[in-house]
């Protein structure tokens, strides 16, 4: 299965036929000659085995190359089209921050250096505010502001709501700073599969015109920060109703991981889009809506199988079938759609239980997963 969420379609590379390393081809040079020479006796040292040797190490290189060249034909071609390797993005945080009234004005820089202290490791993860606050000490004893976090990557996406940050830089007027919202955004490198899975909802429309519904929905997966996406066609969220509107066109985005992207993400990308569009048509970017969804089922183990280990087994393929990466945009979680899936975990004998069919809300719906409850019997 692939690693991509469920709306990125798949990439069809070139199949290479791979020789193996180096001993691999003199061992097939080997037999070749002895099928042909039956009284050749091959001995370590000898002319003919340091000639194929030497033959291996020169096309190593070579056959190495070509198991590569399917990703760098993809990388350069998408380069045309102005699609390029993310690098990774950083994480953004809201930050509450006190001050003394040991003078009328207290003055936070841009570029403030705040600091977060992870308590089980001890490592250390810096955040930089993106804009000076000016705090009126007469009116008020705290600010907020928002900070970025110096390097790229997903580990600042630990930062939790009302975490205790220190201030880095000699300002001794402050007197504490706490997150005020979990930071959110940070994205490591893409990977090999996420770049692919891109490249192949670029190369998916082949047409620089958004005319037809999943034009909309290929051109929201070439962004990198976007992981599923949905078009309701004639669909105007600010109308009543919303459905039959012509000349509106929506698409539902989220991210990799099914959750909700950033509003500065969604503009960004309906002015993208805006212009790719025909001028008749109106574009809209929405979040999808999501409904907690709580399982509990019994069933009964199969003879010879440990019930925690079944037990453990169904909770993680109920886990896997709502993440909201992965869910199909089915308007339900029927019965009997929970009874196939607990059905065909190993160790399951029978389904005992399971829950009425949930209605997911929205026209773009997505499960948020909620207390999974398994018995076992």
């Amino acid at each position: 299965m692939s690693e991509n969420p469920a709306d990125i379609p798949e990439l069809e590379a070139l199949n290479f036929l791979n020789y193996g390393a180096e001993p691999d081809l003199v061992n097939a040079a080997v037999s070749h000659v002895r099928s042909v020479l039956p009284e050749w006796e091959p001995r370590a040292g000898n002319t003919e085995m340091v000639l194929l040797e030497s033959m291996a190490v020169m096309l190593g290189p070579n056959i190495l190359a070509v198991q590569m060249l399917a990703g760098q034909i993809v990388e350069q071609l998408m380069s045309l089209y102005g699609i390029v390797r993310s690098e990774g993005q950083r994480a953004r945080v809201q930050l509450l921050v006190e001050v003394t009234n040991s003078s009328p004005t207290q003055t936070i820089p841009a570029g403030t250096r705040f600091r977060y202290t992870v308590e089980q490791t001890g490592e250390t993860i810096d955040f930089v505010a993106d804009e000076s606050l000016e705090i009126i000490t007469s009116e008020t004893l705290a600010g907020a502001l928002t900070a970025t976090a110096e390097d790229v990557g997903t580990a600042a996406n630990s930062l939790p709501l009302g975490a205790v940050l220190h201030v880095v830089d000699p300002l001794p007027f402050v007197e504490a700073a706490t997150s005020s919202s979990p930071a959110t955004g940070g994205t490591g490198p893409e990977t090999e599969a996420e770049f692919q899975g891109r490249a192949a909802a670029v190369l998916a429309r082949l047409t620089s015109t958004l005319v037809l519904p999943e034009h909309f929905s290929f051109a929201a997966l070439a962004e990198p920060e976007i992981g599923r996406a949905k078009v309701l066609d004639l669909y105007n969220p600010a109308a009543t109703p919303k459905t039959g509107q012509p000349g509106h066109v929506t698409v539902a985005v989220a991210g990799k991981d099914g959750q909700p992207v950033s509003q500065e993400t969604m503009d960004l990308l309906a002015a993208s889009m805006a212009e790719q569009a025909l001028a008749s048509l109106t574009i809209h970017i929405i979040e999808p809506t999501y409904t907690p969804v709580d399982i509990a089922v019994t069933v009964k183990a199969a003879p010879g199988y440990d019930p925690e280990v079944v037990r453990s087994s169904v909770a993680a393929a109920l886990q896997a079938w709502l993440s909201p990466a992965r869910w199909d945009w089915a308007a339900a979680v029927t019965q009997y759609a929970v009874v196939a899936v607990v059905a065909a975990v190993p160790g399951v004998r029978e389904v005992i239980t399971a829950p009425a069919t949930q209605q997911l809300l929205g026209d773009a719906p997505l499960p948020q997963i909620g207390a999974i409850t398994v018995t076992v019997q």
